[in-house]
Protein backbone atom coordinates (compact mmCIF):
# COMPACT_ATOMS: atom_id res chain seq x y z
CA UNK A 1 0.00 0.00 0.00
CA UNK A 2 1.19 3.54 -0.71
CA UNK A 3 0.24 6.71 0.93
CA UNK A 4 -0.16 9.77 -0.95
CA UNK A 5 0.16 13.05 0.60
CA UNK A 6 -1.93 15.56 -1.97
CA UNK A 7 -1.39 18.87 -1.16
CA UNK A 8 -4.97 20.83 -2.47
CA UNK A 9 -7.34 24.14 -2.21
CA UNK A 10 -6.17 27.38 -1.95
CA UNK A 11 -3.00 28.88 -1.04
CA UNK A 12 -0.27 31.79 -1.72
CA UNK A 13 -0.88 31.48 -5.39
CA UNK A 14 -3.98 30.53 -6.19
CA UNK A 15 -6.50 32.33 -4.41
CA UNK A 16 -4.17 33.95 -2.36
CA UNK A 17 -5.77 33.01 1.18
CA UNK A 18 -5.39 29.85 3.45
CA UNK A 19 -8.79 27.42 3.78
CA UNK A 20 -10.49 28.16 7.29
CA UNK A 21 -10.53 26.19 9.93
CA UNK A 22 -14.00 26.97 11.25
CA UNK A 23 -15.38 27.18 14.84
CA UNK A 24 -16.98 23.84 14.91
CA UNK A 25 -13.60 22.33 13.53
CA UNK A 26 -14.30 22.10 10.13
CA UNK A 27 -11.72 22.04 7.90
CA UNK A 28 -13.41 23.77 4.95
CA UNK A 29 -11.16 23.44 2.19
CA UNK A 30 -11.51 25.70 -0.49
CA UNK A 31 -10.99 24.83 -4.27
CA UNK A 32 -8.99 27.30 -6.42
CA UNK A 33 -9.69 29.60 -9.05
CA UNK A 34 -10.28 27.79 -12.35
CA UNK A 35 -12.37 29.85 -15.51
CA UNK A 36 -12.40 26.58 -17.09
CA UNK A 37 -14.24 24.88 -14.49
CA UNK A 38 -18.02 26.46 -14.76
CA UNK A 39 -18.67 25.54 -11.12
CA UNK A 40 -19.35 29.46 -9.34
CA UNK A 41 -18.51 29.81 -5.81
CA UNK A 42 -21.95 30.44 -5.21
CA UNK A 43 -23.11 27.57 -6.13
CA UNK A 44 -21.16 25.40 -2.90
CA UNK A 45 -22.94 25.80 0.34
CA UNK A 46 -21.43 24.62 3.68
CA UNK A 47 -24.08 24.17 6.15
CA UNK A 48 -26.18 27.20 4.59
CA UNK A 49 -23.25 29.72 4.11
CA UNK A 50 -22.57 29.63 0.25
CA UNK A 51 -18.44 29.37 -0.49
CA UNK A 52 -18.67 33.35 -1.71
CA UNK A 53 -20.17 34.11 1.50
CA UNK A 54 -17.44 32.41 3.32
CA UNK A 55 -14.88 33.93 1.04
CA UNK A 56 -16.02 37.33 1.36
CA UNK A 57 -16.16 37.47 5.54
CA UNK A 58 -12.64 36.14 5.55
CA UNK A 59 -11.33 37.43 3.07
CA UNK A 60 -12.99 40.84 1.43
CA UNK A 61 -10.85 41.71 -1.09
CA UNK A 62 -11.38 38.60 -3.50
CA UNK A 63 -11.93 39.60 -6.54
CA UNK A 64 -15.10 37.51 -7.63
CA UNK A 65 -15.59 39.39 -10.95
CA UNK A 66 -11.87 38.30 -11.77
CA UNK A 67 -12.39 34.36 -10.18
CA UNK A 68 -15.98 33.85 -9.81
CA UNK A 69 -15.58 30.15 -10.98
CA UNK A 70 -13.14 27.41 -8.97
CA UNK A 71 -12.19 23.98 -9.70
CA UNK A 72 -13.90 21.47 -7.17
CA UNK A 73 -11.21 18.44 -7.13
CA UNK A 74 -11.37 16.56 -5.15
CA UNK A 75 -14.89 16.42 -4.69
CA UNK A 76 -15.40 14.87 -1.37
CA UNK A 77 -17.36 17.38 0.34
CA UNK A 78 -21.15 16.56 -1.63
CA UNK A 79 -21.18 20.58 -1.31
CA UNK A 80 -22.50 21.16 -5.01
CA UNK A 81 -26.03 22.84 -5.36
CA UNK A 82 -28.04 20.71 -7.58
CA UNK A 83 -25.65 17.66 -7.21
CA UNK A 84 -26.15 15.15 -9.87
CA UNK A 85 -28.41 12.26 -9.10
CA UNK A 86 -25.30 9.84 -9.84
CA UNK A 87 -22.78 11.63 -7.59
CA UNK A 88 -19.57 10.05 -6.42
CA UNK A 89 -16.80 11.31 -4.68
CA UNK A 90 -13.49 11.48 -7.25
CA UNK A 91 -10.46 13.26 -7.54
CA UNK A 92 -8.92 14.04 -11.34
CA UNK A 93 -5.29 14.72 -12.18
CA UNK A 94 -3.17 15.07 -15.64
CA UNK A 95 -0.15 15.92 -17.04
CA UNK A 96 2.99 15.63 -14.74
CA UNK A 97 1.37 14.97 -11.93
CA UNK A 98 -1.02 12.01 -13.24
CA UNK A 99 2.54 11.16 -14.60
CA UNK A 100 4.55 11.01 -11.59
CA UNK A 101 1.87 9.00 -10.35
CA UNK A 102 1.37 6.19 -12.62
CA UNK A 103 5.96 6.16 -12.11
CA UNK A 104 5.23 5.66 -8.31
CA UNK A 105 3.05 2.62 -9.21
CA UNK A 106 -0.15 4.22 -7.42
CA UNK A 107 -2.85 2.41 -8.39
CA UNK A 108 -6.13 0.28 -6.44
CA UNK A 109 -5.91 0.48 -2.81
CA UNK A 110 -3.79 3.28 -2.37
CA UNK A 111 -4.59 5.77 0.09
CA UNK A 112 -5.24 10.00 -1.11
CA UNK A 113 -4.59 11.88 1.99
CA UNK A 114 -5.68 15.61 0.86
CA UNK A 115 -3.95 18.07 2.57
CA UNK A 116 -3.53 22.51 2.10
CA UNK A 117 -3.09 25.65 3.95
CA UNK A 118 -5.37 26.23 6.72
CA UNK A 119 -5.77 29.16 9.86
CA UNK A 120 -8.27 29.09 12.59
CA UNK A 121 -11.70 31.37 12.53
CA UNK A 122 -13.79 32.64 14.87
CA UNK A 123 -17.63 34.01 14.86
CA UNK A 124 -18.42 37.92 15.02
CA UNK A 125 -21.09 38.18 17.20
CA UNK A 126 -23.07 39.20 13.87
CA UNK A 127 -22.12 35.87 12.90
CA UNK A 128 -20.09 36.71 10.31
CA UNK A 129 -16.31 34.76 10.48
CA UNK A 130 -12.69 36.17 10.37
CA UNK A 131 -9.14 35.09 10.99
CA UNK A 132 -8.19 35.10 14.74
CA UNK A 133 -5.95 37.40 14.59
CA UNK A 134 -1.84 35.70 15.40
CA UNK A 135 -3.11 32.18 14.46
CA UNK A 136 -0.19 30.83 12.50
CA UNK A 137 -1.23 29.20 8.67
CA UNK A 138 -0.58 25.67 8.78
CA UNK A 139 -0.64 22.31 6.38
CA UNK A 140 -3.09 20.51 7.73
CA UNK A 141 -4.77 17.05 6.25
CA UNK A 142 -8.33 17.72 5.96
CA UNK A 143 -9.80 14.32 3.80
CA UNK A 144 -9.02 11.30 2.20
CA UNK A 145 -9.73 8.52 -0.63
CA UNK A 146 -8.83 4.49 -1.14
CA UNK A 147 -8.67 4.81 -4.30
CA UNK A 148 -11.14 1.78 -6.26
CA UNK A 149 -10.75 2.55 -9.69
CA UNK A 150 -8.95 4.81 -11.97
CA UNK A 151 -10.98 5.77 -14.78
CA UNK A 152 -8.50 6.87 -17.40
CA UNK A 153 -11.70 6.38 -20.53
CA UNK A 154 -12.21 10.18 -21.85
CA UNK A 155 -15.81 9.27 -23.16
CA UNK A 156 -16.76 7.45 -19.93
CA UNK A 157 -15.48 10.44 -17.67
CA UNK A 158 -17.16 13.23 -20.03
CA UNK A 159 -20.51 10.50 -20.02
CA UNK A 160 -20.27 9.24 -16.15
CA UNK A 161 -18.77 12.30 -14.40
CA UNK A 162 -20.10 15.40 -16.20
CA UNK A 163 -20.11 17.77 -13.19
CA UNK A 164 -16.42 16.62 -12.63
CA UNK A 165 -13.88 19.15 -14.06
CA UNK A 166 -12.22 16.82 -15.29
CA UNK A 167 -14.68 16.07 -17.48
CA UNK A 168 -13.97 19.42 -19.08
CA UNK A 169 -10.06 18.48 -19.49
CA UNK A 170 -10.16 15.80 -21.94
CA UNK A 171 -8.04 17.23 -24.40
CA UNK A 172 -4.59 17.17 -21.84
CA UNK A 173 -2.35 14.42 -21.41
CA UNK A 174 -3.02 11.93 -18.94
CA UNK A 175 -6.25 12.76 -17.59
CA UNK A 176 -7.77 10.50 -15.81
CA UNK A 177 -10.10 10.45 -12.23
CA UNK A 178 -9.74 7.76 -8.97
CA UNK A 179 -12.41 7.00 -7.60
CA UNK A 180 -13.28 5.43 -4.30
CA UNK A 181 -16.21 4.20 -2.46
CA UNK A 182 -14.15 5.09 0.92
CA UNK A 183 -13.76 8.49 1.22
CA UNK A 184 -14.29 11.26 4.50
CA UNK A 185 -13.27 14.69 5.59
CA UNK A 186 -11.69 15.55 8.95
CA UNK A 187 -12.42 18.09 11.90
CA UNK A 188 -9.38 19.21 13.23
CA UNK A 189 -7.11 17.49 15.48
CA UNK A 190 -3.66 17.68 16.43
CA UNK A 191 -2.91 13.94 14.98
CA UNK A 192 -3.88 15.62 11.49
CA UNK A 193 -1.59 18.67 11.66
CA UNK A 194 1.55 18.49 9.25
CA UNK A 195 3.50 21.29 10.09
CA UNK A 196 5.97 21.46 12.96
CA UNK A 197 4.13 23.40 15.69
CA UNK A 198 6.00 26.69 17.49
CA UNK A 199 7.65 27.47 14.06
CA UNK A 200 6.75 30.25 11.33
CA UNK A 201 7.98 27.37 8.45
CA UNK A 202 4.51 25.28 7.34
CA UNK A 203 6.75 23.25 5.46
CA UNK A 204 8.57 22.01 8.34
CA UNK A 205 6.66 19.12 8.81
CA UNK A 206 6.55 16.54 11.78
CA UNK A 207 5.72 13.27 10.20
CA UNK A 208 5.58 9.70 12.27
CA UNK A 209 9.18 8.36 13.49
CA UNK A 210 8.95 5.61 11.01
CA UNK A 211 9.19 7.79 8.10
CA UNK A 212 12.97 8.75 8.70
CA UNK A 213 13.92 5.43 7.72
CA UNK A 214 16.24 4.74 4.85
CA UNK A 215 13.50 1.93 3.86
CA UNK A 216 10.95 4.62 3.76
CA UNK A 217 10.37 7.13 0.23
CA UNK A 218 8.96 9.95 -0.31
CA UNK A 219 8.55 11.43 -4.26
CA UNK A 220 8.71 14.44 -5.26
CA UNK A 221 11.24 15.82 -2.62
CA UNK A 222 14.52 16.32 -4.38
CA UNK A 223 17.50 16.31 -1.65
CA UNK A 224 14.98 16.84 1.10
CA UNK A 225 14.77 13.38 3.15
CA UNK A 226 13.18 12.98 6.90
CA UNK A 227 15.37 13.00 9.89
CA UNK A 228 14.66 11.89 13.35
CA UNK A 229 13.60 14.73 15.88
CA UNK A 230 12.46 14.52 19.38
CA UNK A 231 10.61 11.50 17.96
CA UNK A 232 9.38 12.73 14.74
CA UNK A 233 10.42 12.34 10.97
CA UNK A 234 11.45 15.87 10.35
CA UNK A 235 11.05 17.08 6.77
CA UNK A 236 11.57 20.56 5.02
CA UNK A 237 8.93 19.54 2.29
CA UNK A 238 9.43 20.45 -1.21
CA UNK A 239 8.13 24.41 -2.25
CA UNK A 240 6.28 23.42 -4.92
CA UNK A 241 4.40 20.07 -5.86
CA UNK A 242 0.80 17.68 -5.76
CA UNK A 243 1.34 14.31 -5.09
CA UNK A 244 4.30 13.57 -2.50
CA UNK A 245 3.89 9.25 -2.63
CA UNK A 246 5.45 7.47 0.24
CA UNK A 247 6.54 4.39 -0.33
CA UNK A 248 7.42 1.41 2.01
CA UNK A 249 9.92 -0.83 1.20
CA UNK A 250 10.04 -4.00 3.82
CA UNK A 251 6.62 -5.81 5.09
CA UNK A 252 7.43 -4.48 8.72
CA UNK A 253 7.29 -0.83 7.22
CA UNK A 254 4.28 -1.08 5.32
CA UNK A 255 2.26 -1.83 8.06
CA UNK A 256 3.71 1.04 9.92
CA UNK A 257 2.34 3.35 7.14
CA UNK A 258 -0.99 1.05 6.92
CA UNK A 259 -1.30 1.70 10.94
CA UNK A 260 -0.80 5.35 10.44
CA UNK A 261 -3.39 5.77 7.54
CA UNK A 262 -5.68 4.18 9.14
CA UNK A 263 -5.00 6.03 12.62
CA UNK A 264 -6.28 9.36 10.98
CA UNK A 265 -8.81 7.82 8.84
CA UNK A 266 -10.67 5.85 12.03
CA UNK A 267 -11.15 2.73 10.66
CA UNK A 268 -8.93 -0.40 9.28
CA UNK A 269 -8.26 -0.64 5.62
CA UNK A 270 -9.50 -3.52 3.10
Amino acid sequence: MKVVLSRKGMDSRAGGIPSPILPDGTLLSLPIPNEKSGVPYGDLVYKGRTYQQIIQQIHPTFDFQKHPFCHLDPDIYGVLKNTHAGWKPAFGQYEIPAKHLDGQGVDVGDVFLFYGMFRKTEALPNGTLHFVKGAPIQHIIYGYMVVSEILKDQDKIKELYPWHPHAASTEHPDNRLYLATDYGVFENRDSLLLSKPGQPNRRLWNLPAFCASRDIFISWQGKNTPVLVNGHAELNSACRGQEFVITAKTPELEKELRKWAESLIGHALA
